[in-house]
């Protein structure tokens, strides 16, 4: 008989009575406070649904295949509500992780609330996006990797249980609901699994199992005929490539490019290289398509003899990733913020109303940077996670709290067709609750 078991039995019933009470007590707590968060932002969302009802933006075809089908097969108005019980739920986990770091709901709770109420957060929940369940996927991914860091402060995450298989089990959800949204989605899941591991070595090889198989997911239904990304996305990333190349060393181009578009035109491109349609919107499409393997291989050569061209570009592209202010090197390096969606009619005409003014009203240049542009907020929270990390001797904080935002950025540096502001969504919402972790000074 171990020594643990003999002293347990030789306690008083009134004693293990009191412990099991106490224990009972700490849970209900520590449920109260992300559903309490959780239901305060659902009851927000649905306001903003009901004004933007059936989606304030969106209804074309997006680049995520699967998602288009379920916006066809569950209706737009289905979809987006979907989407407000997935954020929420997704926030209110979020306070929950945070509160096991010590961070006091009067502090997260009102910041998840505000940021199902802001416009350019909340208008975006109830739109029809693919950036949707990214967001809400790395907002989950966050959630789930800071409560495995939790247990492992608190010496248990060897020990398993039920709230562990939870955790494990929404860690899976997340990189499922990324990879489904396309091959950006993919990378970023695949880049904040990386940053993970590490910090994370008793539960390494069950992350990576689960990774694997909730990223065998989209591959398994793009073989049965489903893809979660359309044939050609990347011809008009490779296309940009060469323009920003044309541009910054001017010469006779190819005859593949000026079949396509005439040099002038490849070269203004490339002075505007913010975005993919300052090429696509003065190139013959039909051209486009039948030189695709010249351009193909065009794009190729370019990466051999000049990487350096190929990153410029990208990262002219990706600058909505890292940069706090938008650049203003042509009419594409603004900030894109889509218009409602003309279907947008809402289920009450004042609210469609006052949600319509207050996005126009908080378009105002000034605020670009601080309400549109995540950049901005993933330094903060960064900066707040070091903090923690400097102030409790929590060093892996840093790399679970940033996984999700560094793969968000790394996917868009490569795959970033313009200044969607949409595409550093989860900058926005994960910033500022990450920011609440600097008002921790002692340990939890």
């Amino acid at each position: 008989m171990s020594t643990g078991t003999t002293l347990g039995e030789a306690r008083p019933e009134w004693a293990q009575r009191q412990e099991r009470e106490r224990r009972h007590r700490r849970a209900k707590s520590r449920l109260r406070l992300p559903f309490a968060v959780a239901a305060a932002c659902q009851a927000v969302l649905l306001l903003w649904w009901a004004a933007g009802y059936p989606a304030f933006t969106g209804g074309g075809v997006s680049g995520a295949p699967l998602y288009d089908a379920a916006v066809r097969a569950l209706h737009p108005a289905g979809v987006t509500l979907a989407q407000t019980v997935v954020v929420a739920f997704a926030l209110g986990h979020l306070v929950a992780a945070l509160a096991r770091f010590g961070v006091r709901g009067r502090w997260s709770g009102p910041v998840a609330v505000a940021l199902a109420a802001l416009p350019p957060t909340g208008s975006l929940v109830v739109s029809l996006s693919p950036e949707v369940p990214s967001t809400a996927g790395a907002l989950l991914l966050t959630a789930a990797g800071l409560r495995l860091l939790a247990r492992r402060a608190e010496g248990t995450l060897h020990r398993g249980g039920p709230a562990q298989r939870l955790d494990l089990a929404v860690l899976f959800s997340a990189v499922v609901l990324l990879a489904l949204t396309g091959p950006r989605g993919a990378g970023t899941a695949l880049i904040a699994a990386l940053v993970l591991l590490p910090a994370l070595p008793r539960a390494r090889g069950r992350i990576a199992l689960l990774t694997a198989l909730a990223l065998a997911v989209p591959i398994a239904l793009a073989l049965l005929g489903h893809p979660a990304a359309r044939p050609g996305d990347l011809h008009p990333l490779r296309a940009a490539d060469l323009a920003r190349a044309e541009h910054r060393d001017p010469g006779r181009p190819a005859a593949a490019l000026t079949a396509v578009a005439p040099a002038a035109d490849w070269d203004a491109a490339g002075a505007d290289c913010s975005a993919t349609t300052a090429l696509t919107d003065r190139w013959d499409a039909a051209a486009a398509g039948r030189e695709q393997p010249e351009l193909a291989a065009a794009w190729r050569k370019l990466l051999r003899d000049h990487p350096d061209r190929v990153l410029d570009a990208r990262l002219c592209r990706g600058r909505l990733a890292w940069s706090v202010w938008a650049a203003d090197s042509g009419p594409h390096a603004a900030t894109e913020v889509p218009e409602a969606s003309p279907s947008s009619h809402g289920l009450l005409r004042p609210l469609h109303s006052a949600a319509a003014w207050s996005r126009t009203l908080l378009r105002a240049p000034q605020l670009d940077w601080l309400l549109w542009r995540g950049a901005l907020w993933a330094y903060l929270g960064l900066a707040a996670a070091l903090l923690y990390a400097w102030r409790h001797r929590l060093p892996a904080l840093v790399p679970v709290a940033g996984a999700a935002v560094l793969g968000t950025q790394l996917a868009l540096t490569a795959s970033a067709a313009g200044q969607d502001y949409r595409t550093m969504a989860v900058a926005l919402f994960l910033g500022p609750l990450l920011l609440t972790l600097a008002t921790v000074r002692r340990a939890p």
